[in-house]
């Protein structure tokens, strides 16, 4: 490299160090430097993937190690999958509709189990990657003193610190988004006192070679990979090498940039010697084209993209670099907070959570709300893959599950926070997904089930099929109906027509599949079949045990979801109005939820038929109370009251808080009101499901690293604090005894609301919310409080008393309106 562009590169590498502070005193940030609800630290390195700290830009992700001698790297890009486009249509499928129908019509079940899996599933999905490892080792005398490193959610930056003899080292690690590189910045207080070697290695098929100042790693993914729990598979990874073979392309480049000494060459790793300070920047690219190109016939050249991003990182300078991933990442991070309190002592972090106690220390819960934000930031921003079921981070060949995107609730309780939580561009990477769903989703409609519109199953991977899957639950085919549920959820957090006219049609060719799948079954009731409940097995009164059903409460639910909020979306835009009627015909007739006479518990199935495994953690039934809105405390008691002795009975995070049986049930008894429930399986999450480096494990399960566990968690907690799915801003609808005093801003209401609350002793002092446009908005009190004024600009503003304790604040766009209670 040019010693001259290396010189302009690093100019300001003295001043870096300072950016954050010279940034602060410029502005007064919300949130404070080093505030315990933004700040992860440690005495030690990590010393396995679980204690790691992640980094992110949306598209690439590591795992940081800070090794004091030793910096590892797990990496990741988000388009680094196993396979290509293939078809995997079933075009037989359709030929044994009728008599899977006819079995289950005739209580067959068990026969339609066998007819489904042997004549409706499909292969597996491909399989999420890991890219693989730059490790940079440091040669200094002495041994490591006064060690710390920490992860600044605020700043999305890792650093590490250590002192050996007289010299203080220090290393800052972050993911840029506005430059598309992970950038490794090392200094000592010493001069020419760095010594440092890089290399990169993948488990995938890899060269690596040093030219000039770079280390240039290329490789190739496998051709197919079967998930991680298929076992005994004779060839569960698949390479296709040769010059005609499948399988992406990658490239992964790390450029070094010094500031004095010397650097060289020493077969494929690069020496680094006597420098002051030293810059790596990681660049990676892989040659998907598209869901719908061959990466090995039609793809990009991922040499061409990494020599791109790096140049103009280059150009850009060091301390640009960093200012403008600094300011990209708190203009989306700053937006909202919760703060619960200051911890008790000065803990690491790893010691906090290991020590933790609900009573003395309740602001972890609000560090815990921002590690979900951050998370979720970190591994899905526009133009990227939308987060998976590790977000981003993977380090395994076979992944637990593929880390994939689960359609049957995972991959979409990773968004439950995203609106709530102020996220909102962070939703787009979903709506794209869903989008290009439409296109296979459409050919699997026509082909299995000779209908019209598109639709989705139980899994989706980076090639958007939509066919079902190995095993007969996966016939479950609600994956896009929910799907959609997200698409009508941004709309009412915004209010935005022009979003909700580029949707409709997505939501409308989700309904027409339905309208032309439902056929009648029992009491003339509208049915999906054949179906499953989730992934339920249930036991009929003669002992058999069978998972595949006729139009079980689950599948009802989100389609009495979809057709609502299809039918509000055509009445807004003006469209549509036969279809609409169509719509409002078909809804009237779906299975009701029904109660059982027998056991009080809002029924999975249309008969009364017992789960043959209660307590597995599978609540489908729920789905109506959260994350639907047709259950409610308020506007259905009696459901509501059924729905909570299905939880009562199956206690389905009695054992594992972790994953989405925990995320789920703690926001499920967070929408039934009871602060008290939803703490308990909080307190347990964050007591048994968290590791060390903030990442939810899957408990006894057995997966290390599932992020529906954060990100719902994330959601849950937001839902104690403010809720308002039920047609009004309802404050502290479940807060718990624990949280007496505390605070949040800047968290997200429908209806176009961003919201702030300040609460002592239990019981709310004063709100401010701020509506993006004009309108009659409704405010509901916490319990047992009322709304003792209103004023805006200075001015008092008369409110109208609705039901209850509620009112009715007719509001300007942009004016924030503070409101005080009794």
């Amino acid at each position: 490299m040019d010693p001259v562009t290396r010189r302009e590169f690093l100019s300001s590498l003295a001043a870096v160090a300072a950016v954050s502070s010279v940034a602060q005193s410029k502005a007064t940030p919300a949130i404070q430097p080093d505030s315990p609800d933004a700040l992860l630290w440690y005495r030690t390195p990590a010393e396995k993937w679980t204690e790691a700290l992640p980094i992110g830009n949306g598209r690439l992700g590591a795992m940081v190690y800070g090794g004091a001698r030793q910096e590892r790297l797990d990496l990741n890009e988000d388009t680094l999958w196993s396979g290509e486009p293939r078809d995997v249509q079933n075009y037989e499928a359709i030929r044994y509709l009728d008599e899977v129908r006819k079995l289950l019509l005739e209580g067959k079940n068990r026969e339609a189990d066998a007819l489904v899996e042997a004549r409706f599933i499909g292969p597996w999905n491909e399989s999420y990657l890991p890219l693989g490892t730059l490790t940079v080792a440091g040669d200094f005398s002495g041994e490591p003193t006064d060690y710390r490193r920490e992860l600044d959610l605020r700043d999305g930056v890792v650093r590490v610190r250590f002192r050996a003899g007289e010299r203080e080292y220090t290393r800052e690690i972050f993911a840029s988004e506005p430059g598309q590189v992970i950038a490794l910045h090392y200094r000592c207080s010493h001069q020419a006192s760095l010594h440092l070697s890089a290399t990169l290695e993948s488990p995938l098929h890899f060269q690596t070679k040093a030219s000039g100042q770079d280390l240039v790693m290329q490789g190739r993914a496998p051709a197919h990979v079967e998930p991680g729990f298929v076992e005994n598979h004779p060839n569960p990874v698949v390479w296709e090498d040769g010059a005609q073979g499948k399988g992406m392309r990658f490239q992964a480049q790390v450029r070094v940039v010094t500031w004095g000494g010397s650097v060289s060459r020493e077969g494929a790793q690069i020496r680094v010697q006597g420098a002051d300070e030293v810059v790596f920047l990681f660049a990676a690219a892989t040659s998907f084209n598209g869901f719908d190109k061959s990466p090995s016939a039609q793809g990009k050249d991922p040499q061409a993209e990494c020599e791109r991003v790096l140049h103009a990182a280059m150009q850009r300078g060091c301390e640009a670099l960093w200012r403008e991933h600094q300011a990209s990442h708190r203009a989306i991070f700053d937006r909202a907070e919760i703060h619960l309190g200051a911890p008790p002592e000065n803990l690491p972090t790893d010691e906090r959570f290991l020590k933790f106690d609900p009573q003395t220390d309740p602001g972890l819960a609000g560090l815990y709300f921002q590690i979900g934000r951050y998370l979720l930031m970190s591994s899905s921003r526009p133009g990227t893959q939308p987060a998976n079921l590790q977000g981003i981070w993977n380090r395994k060949l076979r992944p637990d599950w593929s880390s994939n995107w689960t359609l049957n609730c995972n991959a979409q309780i990773n968004y439950w926070p995203v609106e709530v939580a102020n996220l909102a561009e962070c939703h787009s990477p979903l709506f794209t997904l869903i989008e290009e769903l439409k296109v296979d989703g459409a050919r699997t409609a026509r082909n299995m089930y000779g209908c019209k519109g598109w639709m989705a199953h139980h899994n989706a991977d980076l090639w958007r099929t939509t066919a079902p899957i190995y095993w007969s639950p996966s016939i479950w085919k609600m994956g896009g109906a929910w799907l959609c549920h997200h698409l009508w959820e941004h709309y009412v957090f915004h209010l935005d027509d022009q979003f909700l006219r580029r949707v409709y049609p997505t939501m409308r060719e989700a309904a027409q599949f339905f309208l032309d799948h439902l056929t009648p079954g029992p009491k003339g009731w509208l049915v999906t079949y054949p179906s499953t409940s989730f992934e339920n097995t249930f036991r009929k009164p003669d002992g058999v045990e069978s998972t595949c059903c006729l139009g079980p409460a689950m599948d009802m639910q989100i389609l009495h979801d979809l057709f609502s909020n299809t039918m509000q979306a055509a009445d807004i835009l003006g469209q549509d109005a036969e279809f609409q009627r169509e719509l409002a015909a078909a809804r009237g007739k779906l299975v009701p939820m029904q109660v059982s006479p027998r056991t009080g518990q809002l029924q999975e199935w249309i008969d009364d038929w017992d789960a043959a495994e209660p307590h597995n953690g599978q609540v489908a039934q729920m789905w109506a109370l959260m994350p639907g809105n047709q259950i409610t405390p308020d506007g259905t008691p009696e459901l509501a009251a059924a729905v909570r002795k299905v939880l009562d009975f199956r206690q389905p995070a009695a054992k594992n808080a972790g994953s989405w049986m925990g995320s789920w049930t703690c926001n499920a008894f967070a929408r039934l009101h009871d602060a008290e429930a939803a703490f308990a399986i909080l307190q347990r999450h964050l007591s048994q499901n968290v590791n060390g480096n903030g990442t939810a494990n899957f408990g006894r399960i057995g997966a290390e690293f599932q992020i529906d566990g954060n990100l719902g968690m994330t959601a849950a907690i937001a839902e104690m604090l403010l809720q308002s799915h039920a047609g009004e801003v309802h404050f502290l609808p479940a807060l718990p005894s624990a949280w007496k005093e505390g605070r949040f801003r800047g968290l997200r209401a429908r209806g176009g609301l961003t919201v702030a609350l300040t609460w002592q002793d239990g019981k709310a002092k004063d709100a401010q919310v701020i509506a993006e446009g004009r309108g009659l908005r409704q405010i509901r009190p916490p319990r047992g409080q009322r709304v003792q004024s209103v004023d805006a600009a200075g001015r008092k503003i008369v409110f109208a008393q609705a039901s209850g304790e509620s009112i009715r604040l007719e509001m300007e766009a942009g004016t924030p309106y503070r409101i005080r209670f009794l």
